[in-house]
């Protein structure tokens, strides 16, 4: 299970870390964290997952020392930050777009693939809009999700509800249609 603390000790390790690489060009950086036996293994350091991160943290009324520390990053490597977050958005792009076209046995994995879908929702609100051709494609994908979309509760841990409000994350409220 995510708690609060796994939240915080990934920030902590990914913040350290933040300033290297924001400055290299790999997208996924690895980093030293054995996560909890009930947990899953922590991500890799990308500006999606940071962003996450925070967020959930943001329920949880524990976000600020680390939003702080990201403030004072992001004034120094603004630029690097910026161009990290519209790589990433690229490659969620094209993982969001394979999970939704790549199986007809969908529904089953939609509560954990819909993480991809969050994290290209941050990652738009960082950036104050994703880049044209990802946000184009992005809501050709919304519209064929809808379609197959059942609106419903929201579908990871209620305590993390009020952080991602049914509008822009509409997406978190319901689930897929089965197939058959």
């Amino acid at each position: 299970m995510i708690t609060p603390e796994y939240d915080q000790t990934y920030l902590e390790s990914a913040l350290d870390a933040l300033p290297r690489y924001l400055t290299s060009p790999t997208l996924y950086w690895p980093l030293d964290l054995k996560a909890p036996h009930d947990a899953p293994p922590y991500p890799p350091l990308t500006v999606g997952n940071v962003l996450l991160a925070l967020r959930r943290l943001q329920a949880h009324h524990a976000d600020a020392p680390y939003r702080q520390k990201l403030g004072t990053i992001k004034a120094q490597w603004g630029a690097n930050w910026r161009a990290k977050a519209q790589q990433e958005a690229q490659a969620r792009l094209r993982q969001w777009k394979a999970y939704l076209e790549d199986s007809a046995d969908r529904a089953p994995y939609y509560r954990a693939q819909v993480r991809t879908r969050v994290l290209l929702q941050l990652l738009d609100e960082e950036l104050d809009g994703l880049p044209a051709d990802v946000a184009a494609a992005l809501r050709t994908l919304d519209e064929r999700l809808r379609m197959a979309f059942r609106p419903g509760k929201f579908v990871w841990d209620e305590r993390l509800q009020a952080a991602f409000p049914r509008e822009p994350y509409w997406f978190l409220y319901g689930t897929l249609m089965d197939a058959n």
